[in-house]
């Protein structure tokens, strides 16, 4: 897995509703003071806890060399895990891909990587 990626997860919805003048601010950014991110191999967990009953999500794939902001690994107790938090609006262009991703027959999201 890339090093150099950094994943969130959204719903078309608010990704229309949260992207403005050429940069990406969701309400956590407002909220928390950040936008709450995954590493590659924490995507599949955080899509299942976090967007569970939804039909459809959009994954964000992100170069991180083209943030801006301080990105900062932070641990969520509830999970124990580390997350990358990115403390400021994530401009478009740093946005290389945006997956939409159907749940299975079973409601679960799954999401591999593969490394090359």
């Amino acid at each position: 897995m890339r090093e150099d990626l950094l994943f969130h997860l959204t719903t078309k919805e608010n990704w229309n509703q949260y992207k403005q003048s050429g940069n990406y601010e969701p309400e956590s950014l407002e909220d928390q003071g950040f936008i709450h991110c995954s590493s590659g191999n924490q995507v599949e967990n955080t899509a299942n806890r976090i967007f569970s009953g939804e039909d459809q999500i959009l994954l964000l794939v992100i170069d991180a060399s083209m943030i801006r902001e301080d990105v900062k690994y932070e641990e969520d107790e509830e999970v124990g895990e580390k997350f990358p938090h990115i403390y400021g609006p994530i401009s478009v262009n740093a946005i290389i891909d945006k997956i939409e991703i159907q749940a299975e027959d079973d409601g679960q999201f799954k999401i591999a990587f593969t490394s090359d």
